[in-house]
């Protein structure tokens, strides 16, 4: 049995139907351990998920989203549950944790105070800004 890495790291926002909806924070590259867990936590949010989209091919590769090499388009997953589609921004690991915790409180609306204008604070606005706009590409 693995070892337990902590809660899910994982934010949803008051509009479950927004471009992005919340953010996930995976702990590793191994989705696939950490899913379940993530899941438990989006059911209360969510309901109970019937389908799992992602737009990546080989998440084991992805930077991180403060890389000079981060794709262009951030990674996506939606999830289907009760015929509707929710949209996370899946934050690689390899991200710094403070631009993921910004990236978490922002995508789930949390008020940031007087920390709107750090660098931080801009740079998670326009991953979300093209995490928005890539998700609805994809479904429109």
């Amino acid at each position: 049995m693995k070892p337990l890495l902590g809660p899910a790291r994982v934010r949803f926002g008051v509009d479950p139907g927004a471009a992005v909806a919340g953010a996930w924070y995976p702990y590793t590259v191994q989705l696939a351990d950490e899913l379940p867990g993530m899941l438990t936590t989006a059911r209360s949010t969510v309901g109970d998920v019937s389908g799992i989209d992602v737009n990546w091919t080989s998440f084991r590769r992805l930077p991180g989203l403060d890389s000079p090499d981060s794709p262009e388009t951030p990674p996506l997953m939606t999830l289907t549950a009760g015929g509707r589609v929710v949209t996370l921004l899946v934050i690689p690991p390899r991200t710094a944790s403070s631009l993921a915790a910004t990236l978490l409180r922002q995508a789930s609306g949390a008020v940031m105070d007087g920390r709107c204008h750090s660098l931080e604070f801009r740079r998670a606005e326009r991953i979300l800004v093209r995490a928005g706009l890539s998700a609805t590409r994809e479904t429109g």
